[in-house]
């Protein structure tokens, strides 16, 4: 994640790590560049503290040795023994058992608003959701109305998420006398500007900022330019066509990416920064141009007004291009509101604070490692799976209900409860009656076996009085037979078991 560029979730991820490493000299971390999912090119970039509690996992490997292990899907060897907890820094939940594992949600726009996203990127992000309720300990979101959403739009009960708001990288202040870059000075000249930063999406409503800004021009005559910084995201066609519908194509200035020196520069330029935003979970551009002192006009929509307080400037509908245009001109025109926005902003700006959002974060995650109530005393598939581990294939959901295909062989890490007495296992096999046994074993003891069924079956197999009831146990489900090639219908995956659940239960 940190390897990419430093916007948005990069940006988050980047920020946690390095105040994580300024905050926390005792435990141990170790930073995933490559995960369960991918194996990105250029992972080495990715951030790695000086601190020697920090490692990089797989940072020493050749890169040809990791790229073959990468292809054998070899991912338990490249990627070691699971960590006590795993900190997700997004909505991406690890296709693999862990002890623990907390997932950070920024937003929710993708079900909120579908329209801002592209079909591929709401298909994965509600594969993802789905993915890290069922395996996640606890959430994070990073402000309360994200939490709210989380609740309200997703069904995510209160008490699992935590609210641990960001902050603007501390390199993000105010310069005494702030120079633009050449690079930049050759886009914009020398005339006062006013300043968007963020990717060019329809969720950041672009297309009423052109417009407000044509509606200025035409009122007004103002020497202020539009610079937009930031690369271009998906379904942003409006924001080029108002462009060329006005003619403002000398007076718009699309930069692209900056760089983090050009971008402290234009936050210190800029005659004030614009986020004409519809939907945020955070709005972390309006922290860091506060930061920079820059004047800041915004909506009065989803998290900004917990962001930016009473030192923005509001537009209560992001839509209304005219009120929009007239916030414009009141700051643009106004020095003293200008100088008073400057004040407050900085001051609002430093109630946010990375080091702080560190020591909130290592608090749940040490919380979430000490609280030995979260180990799960079953697994339902679709529903709840945290103490599901090795061999079992995707989860599917038929009318009969969800289950996963297990291998010769699948493993369960199953804490029981007080008084809880037997295994109940649910399973079925596509085989003949009398044909597939199931044979359930706990920390390596034979604790029953069953003849699996055409359909869901349950299968519950007495606790031995030896066993442990104080601690986590290895539950290994296995099959004396595999699906034969002949009723696979040339699917290529070692099938065993259709799992539908298992758990320990009162008996």
């Amino acid at each position: 994640m940190t390897a990419d560029s430093k916007t948005g979730l990069p940006s988050y991820t980047r920020s946690l790590v390095e105040a994580l490493a300024r905050v926390d000299p005792r435990n141990e971390y170790w930073l995933y560049p490559i995960t369960w999912h991918s194996l990105p090119p250029n992972h080495r970039d990715s951030v790695l503290p000086k601190a020697r509690n920090f490692h990089r996992v797989c940072g020493r490997w050749p890169k040809r040795w990791l790229d073959r292990r990468w292809q054998q899907g070899d991912r338990k060897r490249l990627l070691g023994p699971p960590p006590d907890v795993y900190f997700s820094p997004f909505h991406n939940a690890p296709d693999r058992w862990l002890p623990r594992l907390v997932c950070v949600w920024h937003d929710v726009s993708f079900r909120v608003h579908p329209e801002f996203s592209t079909e591929a990127n709401r298909v994965y992000c509600e594969d993802q959701f789905d993915r890290s309720l069922r395996l996640a300990h606890r959430f994070v979101t990073v402000s309360h109305f994200s939490k709210q959403e989380l609740v309200r739009a997703m069904g995510v009960a209160a008490d699992r998420i935590d609210v641990v708001h960001e902050a603007a990288d501390p390199l993000f202040r105010r310069l005494g006398d702030a120079v633009l870059p050449p690079r930049l000075q050759a886009l914009l000249g020398g005339a006062p500007f006013v300043l968007y930063v963020g990717s060019v999406e329809p969720r950041k409503n672009l297309a009423t900022l052109v417009e407000a800004y044509a509606e200025l021009q035409a009122r007004t005559r103002h020497p202020a330019r539009l610079a937009i910084a930031g690369g271009s995201g998906w379904k942003n066609s409006a924001v080029f066509d108002a462009v060329e519908r006005h003619g403002l194509g000398d007076r718009v200035r699309f930069l692209g990416f900056v760089t983090d020196a050009e971008l402290v520069a234009l936050y210190n330029a800029c005659a004030l920064f614009c986020y004409p935003t519809l939907y945020e979970g955070f709005g972390l551009p309006v922290i860091e141009a506060m930061q920079c002192g820059a004047p800041v006009v915004t909506s009065r929509v989803a998290s900004l007004p917990e962001v930016g307080g009473d030192a923005v400037r509001y537009v209560d509908d992001p839509h209304d291009a005219k009120a929009l245009s007239e916030a414009l001109q009141q700051v643009l025109e106004d020095q003293a509101l200008r100088q008073r926005l400057r004040d407050r902003g900085m001051a609002q700006a430093a109630a946010f604070s990375w080091d702080r959002a560190a020591r909130e974060t290592l608090a749940i995650l040490e919380r979430v490692v000490a609280d030995d109530g979260l180990d799960p005393a079953d697994v339902r598939m679709g529903e709840d799976e945290r103490g599901l581990d090795d061999g079992f294939h995707a989860l599917e959901r038929p009318p009969e209900g969800a289950f996963r295909w297990m291998m010769r062989r699948g493993t369960l890490h199953l804490r029981p409860r007080p008084g809880d007495r037997a295994l109940r296992v649910v399973a079925a096999s596509p085989l003949p009656e009398q044909t597939v046994t199931l044979i359930a074993r706990i920390d390596g003891t034979v604790v029953g076996t069953g003849l699996l069924g055409h359909g869901p079956r349950p299968f519950v197999f007495e606790l031995p009085p030896h066993l442990p009831r104080h601690r986590r146990l290895d539950v290994e489900l296995a099959v004396n037979q595999l699906l034969p090639p002949a009723l696979k219908g040339g699917d290529r995956r070692e099938l065993g078991a259709r799992v539908f659940a298992a758990g320990f239960v009162a008996g």
